[in-house]
Parts: C-alpha cells; structure tokens; sequence
C-alpha cells in the first residue's frame, strides 16, 4: 500500500517536472525570431508524441535562456535519450551565442538511462569534451543557398544530369496529400535494402505530415509514371535549410531517376525559398555518393552514445 503512494507521489512530481520544463521551453522557442525546425516542440510532439519528450532548461535569474529537448522512450524495455525520429539533429535553443557554452552543462543534465544514443547540432565556437560522453563526428550532405539560380545545378554530377534529362521526358512530378501511398513507398524502399522498415514509420510520417502542412512548413511530392506513384520525398524547411526528411519508391530501376528528378524539384524549390537544401546524413556509401553527385558537401555534426547496466548487452545484440 505505501508503495503504491510513494510511486503515486513520484509519478505526479515527475508530470510537474516535466510541466515545468516543457513550459519553460515553448517559452524559450516562442522568444526566437529563426528557430531550427527540429527544435520546434510541435515538430517533437509530431515525432517523439505529446508524453514522449522533455527538456532540460537553464535560468538566469529566473528567465529561460537556454533550452536542450529530448526523446525519452523505452527500447527492448530498458530506458532510453535518443534522436527523434526523421531528426537529424537536436540542437540547443537558445536566444544568442552567448549561450552556446550552456551545452555542455545542459547535456551533464540530462537523466540516466540505459541506452544513450544522441545527435546534436554542431556549434563551431563550442568544444564538447567529456570522457564519460565519447564524441563520434556523422555527416550531413549540404547544398549551400546561392543567389545564382544557374548556380544550383552547377555541382552536378554528369551521370546525374543525363539521368534527368531522361526522367524528365518519362515522369510527372506533383505535390500530394496522399501519405498512406508515400508511407507505402517508404516501406518498398526498406525492402529493396532488405531491412526492416522502422517501427515507428506508420504512426509518426502522416502525424508529421499533417503538422508540417498546418503549419506551412512541408512538402510531399510524388513522381508518377503511366499514372502509377514510383517514388515520392517528404521534405521541410525553415529560415534555414530546406531538410530532405524521407524518401521512398517502387522496385525497378525507373524508380530510382525518378527518385532523382524529386530531388532536383526539391532543389529548386528550395532556392526559391533563399534556403541551403540539406540531403541529410548517410553514413552508406552509395546513398553518400547518390547526394554528393548533386554537388552537396558534407557537414558534420555530432553523435554521442553511451550504454549502461543491462543497456550494454543491448548494444552488442544491436
């Protein structure tokens, strides 16, 4: 009986916390002219779900001047920080660079858990050093904004721009709300690599889908041939980048520079917007030389893991 107060109690103290917190940063984010997409906390109520991330905060005299989100989940059972789903990074939040010291201390804040597995936003003028957080370095594949719209196809590789010219005679390219077709497409893509496709892909794509179209910040287009979707990517934006956040297509090999026109579409779509137009990370050669064929250059970013207890013997099964 006393337990079951006792974990009462704690359990209404850790939803105050996590009240608190998650107050504090809609807050922060709200004070931000040019906030990351990732960083928005309906983007992490579309990815993690409304109970499945928090934040730890830091305050000057009271005021919330900077701010780290989070996924906290379960895998296999034993407590888990990781990365949002379709998240590249997660990035700190905060209102100028002064904060950007902060990181460090906010990332010691973080709550224990088994499995640790976080990839964070690079910030040049900080140094991240922790013996009991190893730092590995992941690559994004970026093409930088540039004012000359000549200058957007100017990196490409020529087996691309034979490739296109050659999709352009055979597919359509239209903007749709179809996301159970794009989800299916995702899921062949998984298959033509012969993995799994993700848990999470059917509930967390048309959620986040429908939040980037309420709020204006996203794009599903697909690429039909003889009026059959083949392929399609998913992709969002804010002040800064344009984010390639999925893809997916059919099996056959029409599918593939099909794949590679939604891109170019995607590209030019982007400079529209004065955007960089970032491909996002693959550490697979063939995907990495497929972006870099556009003329995109890497970027790096961070990834720090760390397992504990029972969450090491996880890691070498996985």
């Amino acid at each position: 009986m006393l337990n079951n107060v006792h974990n009462a109690i704690k359990s209404h103290y850790i939803a105050r916390m996590r009240s608190s917190s998650i107050q504090a940063y809609k807050q922060l984010f709200a004070s931000l002219k040019k906030p990351h997409l990732y960083t928005a906390p309906w983007w992490l109520d579309a990815t993690c779900g409304d109970e499945g991330w928090d934040a730890v905060i830091h305050f000057d005299n009271e005021r919330a001047v900077a701010g780290l989100a989070y996924h906290k989940t379960t895998l296999s059972g034993l407590s888990a920080i990781i990365t949002p789903p379709l998240t590249q990074w997660v990035s700190l939040l905060s209102a100028d660079k002064t904060a950007h010291p902060l990181l460090s201390q906010l990332i010691s804040q973080l709550p224990p858990s088994s499995i640790f597995d976080l990839t964070l936003k690079a910030i040049t003028d900080v140094h991240l050093q922790d013996d009991r957080l190893p730092i590995d370095l992941k690559y994004s594949y970026v093409l930088p904004y540039a004012a000359d719209e000549n200058l957007v196809k100017s990196g490409y590789s020529e087996g691309l721009r034979r490739n296109l010219r050659q999709a352009e005679k055979n597919y359509t390219v239209e903007a749709s709300e179809d996301i159970s077709k794009f989800v299916a497409l995702c899921q062949s893509s998984y298959q033509l690599q012969k993995i799994k496709s993700p848990k999470w892909l059917e509930a967390v794509l048309p959620r986040v889908f429908e939040n980037l179209k309420s709020n204006q910040v996203g794009q599903l287009t697909l690429a039909f041939y003889k009026g059959e979707a083949i392929a399609g990517v998913l992709t969002a934006w804010d002040d800064h980048s344009t984010y390639y956040l999925a893809g997916g297509r059919a099996v056959g090999e029409e599918a593939a520079s099909a794949h590679a026109l939604l891109l170019d579409h995607a590209l030019l779509k982007a400079h529209q917007r004065k955007t960089d137009f970032d491909f996002e990370g693959s550490m697979h050669p063939g995907i990495a030389n497929f972006f870099q064929s556009f003329g995109a250059i890497p970027l790096a970013y961070w990834h720090i893991k760390r397992y504990r207890g029972l969450g090491k013997i996880w890691s070498a099964l996985h």
